[in-house]
């Protein structure tokens, strides 16, 4: 233990929804005097800090944009009166559990120490940035950067521009900047299937509506598989004729939404074969009437399942209509390395560019775990426990590391973020509240149920188009990295049902220590 540590019951790691939420729980429901949360940037936000791309602010809009939900989020703060808890421009390098004290002696790297006999981390799992090891990567003379790490206030007026990627970042800021650069040339490794975002001005009427059903909705989102706010469908696209599938498509594909399309058409996308298919056959179907020329559009309609990744965007299918924008296909011609002036091709072509886009993904869910040196019990690393695929029981603790709980973490709930958040939470609360009834030091995950939870994770992904398209949901998107389901794909409502269950039966899946 570093002598100036700090004495604290819980430290917290991250400053967006879901620290805030942990925060929340260990003041109001545990009732924990000695709190710190500590984020690296300069400011809360999490995810939305971080990820500053290309959109102007527009209030009173079905998507907000980040410094709409950065100021909820600091509001929010304000209101659980949480902001005081915060250490920020620290980032946590190191959290070692001293299995004499019962503690976790954490360090950042700016020198501070703390000991803490809980140790919490919501690190997001979309906050690691992944870029390719691209040869010359250094050479480049003009601007360059990740998608997620977009330079606030960059005026890219006139600016001829490289996207790297065709994801969800890289068609946003497609789509979003090209009416003001001088050219942008879009890199293809793999093309995606996307939906209109069909972002619009919320009235007043709509609002009021909102807020009259506002229980109902949660509801909705609580007892649904994605909860995303809207019932899914539970009819199969092969019980329906093709005028019939034809009209749901179009309906919903005009309503907007990636989640949307996927899951309100019909109940089986994502696990029926020819069910994927009749939908992925619309969204190419849309592509080619919307891109004029013949050969962009068909580089652009993907060949593989639909799924992975349900991606949203306003306007790329259009932006390759206009003279500024080009596609160049590097699945069959890759990049050979980034030049000083731009980037060349395998084939010797070469482009020049003032600024690089890297829109390449990110090392998702456990990534950011990586960034610190985590040490349980007996010297076990975190790194060296997740070594055959990164899991967590109930995607919130892991075995031979007490009182240490991850909110998002590795074999969670795939669904909308902030119920997951909401529901974790409360149940790391739970467990710790447990422990204490019992008048235990210390609560891990028991061994063999984690193990077999993992198998549960892995086997549900194997029934699923998700385990058939290569995304970071599957971890296969990082070079050297094991494909494994990083996520529990059976719903957020059978999530739910399970920890109510383990709740019933006093939590036998875990290990207390006296």
């Amino acid at each position: 233990m570093a002598l100036n540590a700090k004495q604290v019951d819980a430290l917290v790691v991250g400053g967006g929804f879901g620290g805030l939420r942990l925060l929340q729980l260990l003041h109001s429901k545990l009732h924990l005097e000695k709190v710190v949360a500590i984020e690296k940037g300069s400011a809360l936000g999490g995810t939305w800090y971080w990820n500053q791309y290309p959109d102007p602010p527009n209030w009173n809009t079905r998507y907000l944009k980040a410094e709409d939900l950065q100021e909820q989020i600091l509001d929010t703060a304000k209101k659980i009166n949480v902001l005081k808890d915060y250490i920020f421009e620290n980032e946590v390098i190191s959290a070692h559990y001293d299995a004499g004290r019962n503690r976790w002696e954490i360090a950042t790297d700016k020198g501070l120490h703390f000991s803490a006999t809980y140790f919490l981390t919501a690190l997001g799992i979309l906050t690691n940035p992944y870029i390719p090891k691209f040869s010359g990567i250094e050479s480049f003379k003009g601007l360059s950067f990740h998608s997620a790490r977009w330079p606030k206030g960059l005026d890219v007026s006139g600016k001829r521009i490289a996207v790297i990627g065709t994801g969800p970042s890289g068609s946003q800021i497609t789509g979003t900047i090209h009416p003001l650069v001088k050219q942008i040339t879009v890199f293809q490794q793999r093309a995606q299937y996307i939906v209109p975002v069909n972002d619009r001005p919320v009235s007043e009427e709509e609002k009021k509506e909102i807020y009259q059903n506002y229980d109902g909705i949660w509801d909705t989102v609580f007892n649904s598989l994605f909860a995303m706010g809207f019932v899914e469908s539970k009819k199969s696209a092969l019980e329906a004729s093709d005028a019939e599938r034809k009209e749901v498509y179009e309906r919903v594909w005009n309503k907007g939404g990636g989640f949307r399309f996927f899951f309100e058409t019909f109940n089986d996308l994502g696990t029926n074969i020819d069910a994927n298919e009749a939908a992925a056959a619309f969204v190419r179907g849309k592509i080619a009437e919307i891109v004029k020329d013949p050969k962009t559009a068909q580089l652009l309609q993907p060949k593989g399942l639909y799924g992975g990744r349900p991606l949203c965007t306003q306007g790329y299918y259009e932006a390759f209509n206009q003279s500024n924008v080009s596609l160049v296909d590097i699945a069959s011609n890759p990049i050979a390395k980034i030049t000083p002036s731009g980037l060349e091709l395998e084939d010797g072509q070469t482009f020049e560019f003032d600024i690089i886009v890297y829109a390449t993904g990110f090392d998702g869910v456990d990534g950011a775990y990586h960034n610190i040196d985590i040490t349980g019990r007996n010297g076990l690393k975190l790194t060296d426990a997740w070594k055959g695929g990164a899991n967590a029981l109930y995607g919130v603790s892991v075995s031979e590391f007490p009182n240490f709980f991850t909110v998002t973490g590795p074999g969670g709930p795939f669904a909308n973020m902030l119920p997951s958040i909401e529901l974790q939470g409360e149940f790391i609360a739970q467990l710790i509240e447990e422990a204490s009834k019992r008048g235990d030091k210390s609560v891990e995950a028991d061994a063999n149920a984690q193990a077999k939870w993992a198998k549960t994770v892995q086997a549900i992904s194997k029934a699923t188009v998700f385990d058939k398209v290569k995304s970071w949901i599957q971890n296969d998107n990082v070079e050297g990295k094991k494909k494994y389901s990083a996520f529990f794909l059976a719903g957020l409502q059978s999530y739910r049902a399970k920890l109510a269950e383990e709740a019933d039966e006093k939590y036998q899946s875990f290990v207390f220590v006296k």
